[in-house]
């Protein structure tokens, strides 16, 4: 991993000394001590050209660009207060402005730093097996396919699958999970994450800026340098701050002709805290959502996330786990439970079908054993024939049966909880000529579905549910989750059109899915929204991405969104309030320069906390 660049940083150790020695100087012109050898008190005006010849640097860089910056209004203001004589109050505009500048640094930096903390994260060297013996190599030197050992306690440095070993990984840095994950063969691994208790062999599949950790750190990076639309409205009216200062102050000195208050106009109406606190409060946004899972791609989607007003929801992989279950074995003409449940799992043991899969899963829960079948014919979107100790299985439809001259009594299907619909699959069951019974499935929703979608509902969102399941599905489904609209037997084209239509009645569209088959309305919402079993694909799809199942994580980016946008508007009001009310004093003479200069300052700051708030509350 490559570290960011922070070379446009002052060095803070030099910041700190050089604020020191003004302050040091403050304090002696207090004193008055140089009227005994000098008339003017030409160390604090020494001081003033020293201390801010960074602000005069700025000031003329972005003068010859043309750009309208409070750092030319201050440079104005400070030029003016030399030229009258008021050296001590030159000197405490520059080191109350330099010491706010600082502030705001500290501040950044730390966000920055977290990201450069995630970056050094990785591990810069790993044990890889080599020839038959374990070698230590630095990350840079393993690639694909080689086989790496992690001890307890070590940090992952790759994505790849565990070949060999048990053990609880810590997955926090990825998906913002608070417990540890249990890491068998076959489960895979990510880099960043910390491996807790047992030893691991892993199959390198990914290593460096190409594994899922590597996505995040970029995209937060990126993230961090995005200009948001609120951001760039922040630095117009920094810009049209900047003429208003100077229209204010000229017309104070047309009016009164007191250069005291002109100046004091000028210092004054300098203060932008929303130029300095809206960066501010959308890095700490970027950066307390991705320390819960919460990839954004940008101050952008920040921005648009606080708007949403709608909130689409795809079924399967969001709502449910996207795995079918057995809810309801039935037994038919003298057969039992078991004798169902064993004869479609003969039949399924081989299926890569979810539905035989789950049938298989379950009867190994109940221990049965699965007897190898001879001949097997599968008829797709009827069902499977089997051959098994001379006797022939049908595992399906009703049409299988009837096709094959096995009689299905007219309650087999009725009989089974609560039949084909209301989001359920009935399976039959039988053999040779007789019917065993039916297997019920169901794709079983999230524990969290319910209580996320209520608290989105209590939160003003019009939630609506699309999936391509039945009419019927759908509808049982969003009556259990209490949403506002539920439709079904959608394709994903239809899916694009039901959002196409929401923007065109001016809703403001947050569309939440697995990344994949909904990538078109994904892509077309205002906000697409990617569940994370598919990290890579829905890193790459989705403006934000929630790098763990749990659908509580949206209800908290859509707060972290509010949150970020409501400071940066009280930021925004808070500063006109400031100015306007500090250019009335100043033009009727009721303030001086140096209050003008803590009243600058202090607005500045209190924006500037305000933001930092939102680390705080990370």
């Amino acid at each position: 991993m490559e570290p960011l660049d922070h070379s446009e940083s002052p060095a803070p150790a030099a910041e700190y000394v050089r604020i020191g020695l003004m302050g040091l100087v403050i304090v002696a012109s207090l004193t008055g001590w140089w009227r005994h050898w000098m008339l003017r008190d030409w160390l604090a005006f020494t001081a003033t050209l020293v201390g801010g010849f960074s602000i005069f640097k700025e000031a003329w860089q972005n003068l010859c660009k043309r750009r309208m910056t409070m750092e030319l209004s201050m440079t104005l203001a400070l030029v003016a207060a030399l030229c009258i004589g008021q050296f001590l109050t030159a000197l405490v505009i520059t080191f109350f402005v330099l010491f706010a500048e600082m502030v705001e640094g500290y501040t950044v930096g730390s966000g920055r730093r977290a990201i450069q903390t995630l970056i050094d994260a990785l591990p810069r060297q790993v044990r890889v097996r080599r020839g038959g013996e374990e070698r230590e190599l630095g990350t840079n030197e393993v690639v694909a396919g080689e086989t790496i050992i992690i001890r307890p306690g070590e940090r992952i440095p790759a994505d790849g699958l565990v070949i060999k070993g048990h053990s609880f990984v810590d997955q926090s840095s990825i998906t913002g999970e608070s417990l540890p994950v249990e890491k068998v063969e076959q489960s895979k691994v990510f880099a960043g994450t910390i491996n807790k208790d047992g030893v691991l062999e892993v199959t390198v599949e990914k290593i460096g800026r190409d594994t899922t950790f590597g996505k995040i750190i970029e995209i937060v990076e990126q993230a961090e340098k995005s200009r948001a639309p609120v951001q760039r409205v922040a630095d117009r009216l920094a810009a049209g701050l900047v003429y208003f200062a100077f229209g204010a102050a000229a017309f104070t000195l047309i009016v009164t002709r007191n250069f005291t208050s002109t100046i004091a106009v000028i210092i004054v109406a300098g203060a932008c805290g929303v130029a300095a606190g809206t960066p501010l409060a959308i890095l700490a946004g970027i950066g307390s959502a991705a320390r819960r899972g919460i990839i954004t791609k940008g101050g952008l989607y920040l921005e648009q996330l606080s708007r949403i007003d709608t909130i689409v929801l795809d079924k399967t992989g969001t709502l449910t786990l996207g795995i079918p279950e057995v809810t309801a074995v039935r037994a038919i003409n003298n057969a039992t439970e078991n004798d169902v449940l064993q004869a479609a799992a003969i039949a399924e043991q081989h299926s890569e079908h979810p539905l035989g899969e789950a049938i298989v899963r379950c009867a190994h829960e109940r221990n049965l054993p699965l007897r190898e079948y001879s001949q097997l014919h599968y008829l797709p979107g009827k069902g499977i024939v089997c051959e098994e100790s001379s006797t022939r299985i049908f595992v399906g439809t009703r049409a299988l049966f009837e096709e094959n001259g096995v009689p299905v009594p007219a309650d087999a299907l009725s009989e089974v909880d609560g039949g084909n619909g209301a989001g359920k699959t009935v399976v039959l069951v039988g053999r040779d000529r007789r019917v065993l019974g039916a297997v019920t499935l169901a794709d079983q929703l999230r524990t969290e579905a319910k209580r996320a979608v209520n608290d989105l509902k209590v939160q003003g969102y019009r939630v609506i549910l699309l999936t391509g399941d039945s009419s019927d599905t759908a509808k049982t489904i969003g009556r259990e989750l209490g949403v506002d609209e539920s439709i079904g037997d959608l394709l994903p084209e239809q899916k694009l059109e039901k959002i196409r239509e929401l923007l065109h009645v001016g809703r403001k569209v947050a569309m939440v899915g697995d990344g994949v088959n909904d990538a078109p309305a994904l892509a077309e919402a205002t906000v697409g929204i990617a569940m994370g079993q598919g990290t890579d694909v829905a890193l790459e799809t989705a403006d934000v991405t929630l790098m763990t199942n749990e659908l509580s994580r949206l209800v908290e980016v859509l707060a972290i969104s509010k949150r970020c946008y409501r400071v940066i508007m009280f930021n925004f009001w808070g500063t006109i309030g400031v100015d306007t009310v500090g250019i009335v004093l100043a033009f009727f003479g009721m303030l001086a320069p140096i209050t003008a200069a803590l009243i600058h300052v202090g607005s500045e700051l209190a924006f500037i906390l305000n933001s930092a708030r939102l680390f705080r509350k990370s």
